[in-house]
């Protein structure tokens, strides 16, 4: 499977505070229940922020696309892959949307996602994400009825 586009996502972010520690949160479903909806704004603000450099010089792909996660875990703790990637794939399709790379991300743009957990990877834990045009390769998702 060929990609066009590769991106690498953080698997957390630094709120900073004024008076206070700042606040270092997962990008993940567990971490999301927990916190207050401005907290949970602020880290989904800071994600985008450094996601969006990414998106800078690339030609913005056209037609269904299909994206593919690749989960490297910090340490062998057992993790759950669809509570990692999950948070993730939301805050980065949201971001790509608010950033003008995709139209949305809806199923009539990603019309398909898988994920794979890569391991451990202690000096680099992340999260790899490639994008690949599907109507290049003459594949359409079924529409939806």
């Amino acid at each position: 499977m060929s990609y066009e586009y590769e991106f690498e996502l953080p698997l957390n972010v630094i709120i900073k505070r004024k008076k206070t520690k700042d606040k270092k949160v997962s990008i993940s479903f567990n971490s999301f229940r927990t916190l207050h909806h401005r907290q949970y704004n602020e880290a989904k603000e800071l994600y985008k922020k450094i996601v969006s450099t990414q998106f800078k010089g690339l030609i913005k792909p056209s037609g269904k696309l299909h994206c593919h996660y690749e989960y490297y875990a910090a340490r062998n703790n057992k993790p759950d892959l669809d509570n990692f990637v999950g948070g993730a794939k939301k805050f980065f399709q949201d971001a790509m949307v608010e950033c003008g790379f995709i139209e949305a991300d809806d199923v009539n743009v990603i019309c398909s996602n898988s994920e794979k957990y890569m391991g451990i990877d202690k000096e680099n834990p992340r999260i790899i994400v490639k994008i690949q045009e599907l109507a290049k390769y003459k594949f359409k998702c079924k529409e939806l009825e």
